[in-house]
């Protein structure tokens, strides 16, 4: 009695396929690894309150639905996009400071980061921070 006698069990075999290569390309959203080191940035770049729908404490939150500023892809919810231009003002009241790009090592996946209109006079020293391919606007 093999799989020609049994032709449902050809369908469950495709069906079980189908599930495991769903599964494997389905993301559920941004990992929290990432959502975290998005809110230790926020500090950073919100006086002009732009980034008021990052939201901390809810646990369930989506970092990839917070808006447009954070864009992660599709297949492993990873963050692979930031713009952050013009957060904190380029005549903020705080003045120029130098950005601390350690920050941005839990992305391992980003690709583009905008920084742009942010008063920022440069960057203190690379603490860990392993080659990124960034481009800096």
């Amino acid at each position: 009695m093999g799989l020609k006698q049994q032709p449902w069990m050809w369908v469950f075999v495709v069906v079980l396929i189908i599930i495991v290569s769903l599964e494997s390309r389905w993301s559920e959203g941004c990992l929290e690894q990432e959502r975290f080191a998005l809110l230790q940035l926020k500090p950073f770049f919100n006086s002009l309150h732009y980034l008021n729908n990052w939201v901390e404490g809810d646990l369930n939150s989506d970092c990839c639905q917070w808006d447009w500023r954070v864009e992660c892809n599709d297949t492993t919810g990873k963050v692979i996009s930031l713009d952050l231009s013009d957060t904190r003002g380029w005549n903020s009241e705080m003045g120029e400071w130098y950005l601390n790009a350690s920050l941005f090592s839990p992305f391992q996946q980003l690709q583009w980061l905008d920084l742009g209109y942010n008063g920022i006079a440069g960057c203190v020293e690379n603490e860990g921070l392993l080659p990124l391919p960034l481009i800096l606007v």
